[in-house]
């Protein structure tokens, strides 16, 4: 729709009223004029042929044609007399003058005789001659008929009119050409007239409006203006209308309210950005203050559970009876709970903190899906859930650790939330450019409102009687910020009563990397190297350890598995042993020691001393990146307290294959 401005608005309403009038008046006074100006030609002509008929009557009479063609001729010498005909009273021709019309002429043979009668009437006791005369008008002249009637008529002794035949007759043409060109003029000139008048009039209209459009325009400037936040904008009219002088005074006013309402809003607004800010550096201070304090107390709360989960395991391989047994077993339980809940909350601490950088390689899905099943079985045989891990050839694009973890932790849930004699699947297909891993179960399923709520911290299904062991709710808020951290993509399908299916997409890799895989430093399954104790015996390895009691635990159990440790608490002690010049196999090697001296100094001076590169465990309780990207600068394995007593041994057995295979 197009809309027109106010000046538009204010020209059509007042310039189309006076057109109208306009155009009204003029072509009712030129009509008028017009007619008058007919009439008047018409008692001219008729005056004229009443003169020339008068005249012609003693022409006529005594049938002199040389009078009449003179009177003829003097009737021609008037304005606009185009032609003159006397005629007899049997329509002969007597005496004509001026060049008549075609069409004149030929009117003239038409009518004869017949127009050329009297007509008697009588009217009370007066007795009179009434002629008849006809006219006729054509565009370009004017026809009049006059008969020529004796001057004197007889009346009898009653009163009573007699009738008196005409003597003759004239026909006479008049001109109506510059009559017409008169027309012509007079009307143009009016045209013209109007034409300027209405000219006039939009100018003067035009000035008119600009007085009350402009300063609406200046309004509406003004109100853009504001409306676009330059509430500073202020109108100023020169204006006799009152109204606009009095809009323009209120929209000033409420525009000079709106800066000062805006001014106070600013300054409420700086005020809660600045206690904003206030409260999200308090936030920050804190989340770093807590990272800072988990960084420097997970080597703290790591080191005892390590040395624990040491102690157990030597306890359990010293302890003969079943009841004992039994106890360590449980004892052995509890540390392992107690490891899988610290580990978990110092993992959220980590991913939170972005304390994980990924090492994306191309990884065996068959290989990570291998090492889940040996891991889970014995947790599925226990609650008597049948656990099926299809093979997988595909290879993907991955930090294989974190993938690990990712498809452990949901492996781990899906047997937790699945009622005995239940049944778990584990596979994985392809999808365009992605492996699509897949975890089933016909556990309990999750309904549509707690689908929302399975990947925050803390939160569990109320299914208790499902599992008394289902820790702080964290696996999946893991799964989630791993899944994140690596670019993939996890997706939840649930119905309650009937189970669930989480679906992690991964980008499928076209060609296998084995090298890369190999540097992963992925070890064999527990329980296949549970037994293999044999390639420790007569090993020999050095420990080193600032903490007694890791240290001593540490050694008690390696010298358990046969081998020949040399257990050293610094450096200093390190030194001492090269000095009586002793050589190892193996070396492992607390992170953090005394003095400001790391783990990665002691290997470094073994190498030195022995001349060659020798392999190493490098094991800490500090989960900072920076020990992480110095260890893998160093290419050394690192592994985080608490460790596992055959995690540990499973390690040294596979580096001590791998050196002895180099050489």
């Amino acid at each position: 729709m197009k809309y027109l401005s106010i000046r538009q608005y204010v020209a059509w309403l007042t310039f189309i009223p006076l057109f109208i009038m306009a155009i009204g008046l003029e072509s009712y006074f030129l009509h008028d004029r017009f007619a008058e100006m007919d009439q008047e030609i018409l008692e001219k002509g008729e005056l004229v042929a009443h003169q020339l008929a008068s005249s012609s009557e003693y022409g006529v009479f005594s049938n002199n044609l040389e009078f009449l063609q003179n009177i003829a001729n003097a009737a021609l010498q008037q304005v606009d007399v185009r032609g003159v005909v006397i005629l007899d009273s049997n329509s002969e021709v007597l005496a004509s003058a001026g060049r008549f019309s075609s069409t004149f002429k030929d009117e003239i043979i038409d009518r004869g005789a017949a127009q050329n009668q009297l007509l008697l009437a009588s009217a009370g006791n007066i007795n009179h001659v009434v002629v008849f005369h006809p006219s006729t008008s054509a565009a370009r002249g004017l026809w009049l008929y006059h008969a020529i009637v004796p001057a004197q008529i007889a009346l009898d002794d009653l009163g009573t009119k007699t009738a008196v035949k005409p003597t003759g007759s004239v026909l006479v043409e008049i001109s109506r050409i510059r009559h017409e060109r008169h027309k012509t003029r007079m009307f143009w000139t009016a045209l013209l007239a109007t034409a300027l008048f209405l000219a006039i009039t939009l100018y003067l209209v035009h000035i008119a409006s600009r007085r009350i459009t402009q300063p609406i325009r200046r309004l509406s400037e003004a109100v853009q203006a504001i409306g676009a936040g330059k509430l500073g904008t202020r109108v100023s009219l020169s204006t006799g209308v009152h109204e606009l002088a009095t809009l323009a005074q209120g929209l000033n006013r409420t525009t000079e309210h709106l800066q000062q309402e805006q001014v106070v809003l600013q300054q409420r607004i700086e005020e809660a950005t600045l206690a904003l800010r206030e409260k999200k550096e308090d936030a920050e201070r804190a989340s770093h203050d807590k990272s800072r304090f988990l960084a420097v107390a997970s080597h703290d709360l790591r080191q005892p559970l390590h040395a624990l989960g040491l102690y157990v395991a030597e306890l359990q391989r010293k302890m003969s009876g079943t009841e004992q047994q039994h106890l360590v077993e449980q004892i052995e339980h509890s540390v392992e709970a107690l490891s899988t809940l610290l580990n978990a909350l110092l993992d959220i601490s980590k991913l939170d903190a972005g304390a994980v950088i990924p090492q994306m390689r191309t990884c065996s899905v068959d290989a990570i899906l291998k090492r889940i099943a040996v891991d889970y079985q014995m947790l599925a045989d226990v609650k008597n859930i049948h656990l099926v891990i299809r093979p997988c050839t595909g290879y993907v694009t991955s930090d294989p650790l974190l993938l690990e973890r990712i498809l452990g932790n949901l492996v781990s849930n899906a047997i937790r939330y699945t009622y005995q004699n239940g049944r778990v699947l584990v596979a994985c297909r392809r999808r365009g450019n992605f492996s699509r891993i897949e975890v089933r179960d016909n556990g309990v399923g999750i309904s549509k409102i707690d689908q929302d709520n399975v990947f925050r911290e803390f939160f569990q299904l109320t299914q208790p009687q499902l599992d008394t062991s289902r820790g702080l709710g964290l696996g999946l808020a893991i799964v989630d910020r791993l899944v994140k951290l690596l670019g993939h993509r996890v997706e939840l399908r649930s119905v309650p009563g009937k189970g669930s299916v989480f679906a992690l997409e991964v980008e499928y890799a076209r060609h296998s990397d084995r090298a890369t895989e190999k540097a992963a430093g992925h070890v064999l399954p527990d329980s296949r190297l549970e037994a293999e104790i044999s390639p420790l015996r007569d090993k020999r390895l050095l420990v080193v350890d600032d903490d007694a009691d890791v240290l001593s635990g540490t050694a008690s159990i390696l010298n358990s598995w046969g081998c020949q440790v040399s257990a050293a608490a610094s450096v200093a002690e390190v030194e001492q042993f090269m000095r009586n010049g002793m050589e190892w196999d193996f070396i492992v090697c607390d992170y953090q020691l005394d003095n400001n001296t790391s783990g990665i100094d002691v290997v470094s001076l073994v190498h030195r001393h022995q001349n060659r590169q020798i392999p190493c465990v490098l094991i800490t309780g500090d989960t900072s990146p920076a020990v992480l990207k110095l260890a893998s600068v160093s290419g050394h394995h690192l592994l985080y307290k608490p460790v596992r007593p055959a995690k540990l041994r499973s390690l040294i057995v596979h580096l001590l294959k791998e050196d002895a295979h180099e050489n």
